[in-house]
């Protein structure tokens, strides 16, 4: 199992991250069913982290095509 260390790490609320992402809530709640983002439970609530969101923007970013 990787370790992960959250010292100096925002965490984030699911309306943090629909702000910052720019996408509705239920969007969020779309990616958090589907397990697409990673995220901790913690006494119910839900957080990201902001190393994690990074991670996965980075993993979604589609390149632009060259073209001559």
């Amino acid at each position: 199992m990787e370790e992960v260390s959250i010292k100096n790490t925002k965490l984030l609320s699911p309306n943090d991250l629909a702000k910052i992402l720019n996408i509705s809530k239920p969007s969020i709640y779309r990616l958090i069913e589907g397990r697409t983002i990673p995220f901790y439970k913690i006494g119910g609530s839900l957080r990201f982290s902001e190393k994690d969101v990074i991670k996965y923007l980075e993993k979604n970013r589609i390149e632009e095509i060259s073209r001559k």
